[in-house]
């Protein structure tokens, strides 16, 4: 009897597999392991040789393209050789930065990077690392005003944080009406005061941002030096977002007020921000706490069941985000 294809929406490679298929392509030694780590926008895995540790991701089918993906190594590689803190992607043997796999869903792309050293603090993130963290962000930014790239990357504006954010969310809760409506006019009110504070468009206010700096997204060593790595969400944008961007998560940990302004006072002690930046920061924290929300909502059924968004999903986020003001 002729048994039916069955459509895959996302499969999770084997590791031992990856061994064999994919990790053989790069200079390193040869792995002992390779588990999976974490599944999330993308699948991340831990590979362990006799003596190194690096991290191998799995991009997501739809989630990013080849030209994006592309766009965040090549950037990764210019910030490594400026000596910047971060997971830098390890080249093949024969020098690509990633390697393609067929999975049931269809093709994804492959790349490694190296270990970060240290561990990650999430909630337990301290005055001295944050201070150190906010210093690194400022030296990538300052180091990402000479990148330059032939591929392309979504810019971080209203219509892809806000506006993107609120038609995924929206999919899911046509029956919270008066809800959706509410965050509707809250994406209104922030594209007005967007408008009103008239941020340039250049550098250094502008420019590239990681997107997604904070304490769960780097290593520190023992000297609380930190390295940063996922540089999945960077793109074009306001400099101040990424600080709302660490601020909303740094809030959403319930880490320490004084924690969270030392980040700021590391990150102006390399590069001062402006009044208006300043200003703005409050306002971005809430565009953050919105796209989270649509990212979230755009991986349903992918990365995320229909059950995890249920009502009681949207009052939790949309009482978190009027706490906001």
């Amino acid at each position: 009897m002729h048994q039916p294809f069955i459509p895959v929406i996302h499969s999770i490679p084997d590791g031992a597999a990856l061994i064999d298929t994919v990790l053989s392509e790069y200079p390193i030694n040869k792995p002992l392991s390779c588990k999976l780590y974490k599944r999330g926008l993308n699948d991340t895995y831990l590979v362990e040789t006799k003596s190194q540790k690096y991290i191998l991701r799995v991009y997501r089918r739809g989630w990013r393209n080849k030209e994006e993906i592309d766009f965040e190594l090549e950037l990764l590689t210019f910030l490594h050789k400026s000596k910047q803190p971060i997971a830098y992607p390890i080249a093949r043997k024969d020098g690509d930065l990633t390697t393609e796999i067929t999975a049931p869903e269809g093709t994804r792309y492959v790349a490694v990077f190296s270990y970060a050293p240290g561990c990650a603090v999430n909630e337990k993130l301290n005055v001295r690392q944050s201070y150190l963290l906010g210093e690194a962000l400022a030296k990538i930014h300052i180091s990402l005003d000479s990148f330059q790239s032939s591929f392309s990357r979504p810019a971080l504006n209203s219509e892809y944080l806000l506006d993107w954010s609120v038609k995924a969310i929206k999919l899911l809760y046509n029956h919270r009406k008066s809800d959706i409506n509410y965050l509707q006019k809250e994406v209104e009110k922030i594209k007005i005061k967007l408008k009103e504070f008239s941020l340039p468009l250049s550098a250094p206010a502008y420019g590239i941002c990681v997107s997604d700096v904070h304490s769960g997204n780097a290593h520190f060593n023992e000297d609380n030096e930190p390295t940063l790595f996922d540089f999945d969400q960077c793109g074009y944008g306001w400099r101040a977002f990424d600080i709302g961007k660490f601020m909303h998560f740094a809030m959403r940990m319930k880490i320490d007020v004084e924690v969270r302004n030392s980040f700021i006072e590391g990150y102006q002690d390399i590069r001062k921000l402006s009044k208006v930046e300043l200003a703005s920061i409050p306002v971005f924290v809430k565009v953050a706490h919105i796209w989270v929300m649509g990212i979230s909502a755009n991986a349903v059924e992918d990365v995320l069941s229909y059950g995890w968004f249920d009502d009681d999903w949207l009052d939790a986020r949309l009482g978190l985000f009027r706490n906001l003001d």
